[in-house]
């Protein structure tokens, strides 16, 4: 998915079944993200950015948030790096934000030059209309509506009024259709407790526009690539009033 830092390719799988062993949804997402951390950096994260329509939406958003004016983008869960470093390639001053610790360990490895924090989606550590625009991909992919709505909630709160965000999700895959989840219980042959849900692009745009985005652009595209998840999936851009 478009999501610890061991030192090597060995985990303690005691150790994996403790950290996910929690009620706390936010805990399994940060303790799951933790585990595959360094296999997701290394085997998945740049091939995202290679993909063509992708890389066009954010050649796209970012020449809109240039017209802003000067400041900064958020990359809200930015995992290791791999936006941060592509939108700095185009001239976009960007602060990477993740839940898991390992993932931001490998977003400094990556990219040095970067900033990058550990931090909450639902509470951001961001002064209100501090940012030009921010980076949404697949970020709430974990999330139910309620956690998806206090997450737009949070990014219309620290995006300033005519600034931009691009948001990333799955619509729908084979006996996955559109509102149903999947749970997701080993990745990169690890032990994970991840919840996907698969949301409809109208209710996307509904849940974006109430918190106060207007959606200006969307595209739409089929599983195009053997390594990726073979979904149905949606990136939208949406303008904050």
């Amino acid at each position: 998915m478009d999501g610890g830092d061991t030192g090597n390719d060995t985990l303690d799988e005691d150790a994996d079944a403790t950290r996910l062993n929690t009620r706390d949804p936010i805990d399994k997402i940060r303790a799951s993200y933790d585990i595959v951390a360094q296999r997701y950096a290394t085997e998945l994260a740049d091939e995202m950015v290679a993909r063509p329509f992708e890389r066009g939406m954010l050649l796209a958003f970012s020449e809109l948030v240039r017209l802003v004016g000067p400041g900064v983008v958020g990359d809200v869960g930015c995992g290791p790096g791999h936006i941060a470093k592509h939108l700095a390639s185009l001239g976009v001053r960007t602060t990477g934000i993740d839940i898991s610790a390992a993932m931001i360990r490998e977003a400094n490895s990556k990219f040095p030059e970067g900033d990058f924090r550990v931090a909450s989606m639902f509470k951001l550590p961001v002064e209100s209309g501090s940012w030009i625009g921010a980076v949404a991909r697949y970020n709430t992919l974990h999330c139910t509506r309620d956690e998806r709505m206090v997450t737009h909630r949070e990014l219309a709160r620290v995006v300033q009024v005519g600034g931009y965000i691009t948001h990333s999700f799955y619509e729908s895959a084979p006996d996955q259709p559109v509102g149903s989840v999947y749970h997701l219980n080993t990745w990169f042959g690890f032990n994970v407790d991840l919840f996907t849900y698969f949301v409809s692009i109208e209710d996307a745009a509904s849940e974006l526009d109430q918190a106060g985005f207007e959606i200006v652009a969307a595209l739409v595209r089929e599983p195009m690539f053997s390594n990726e998840l073979p979904a149905r999936r949606c990136t939208m851009v949406g303008k904050r009033r």
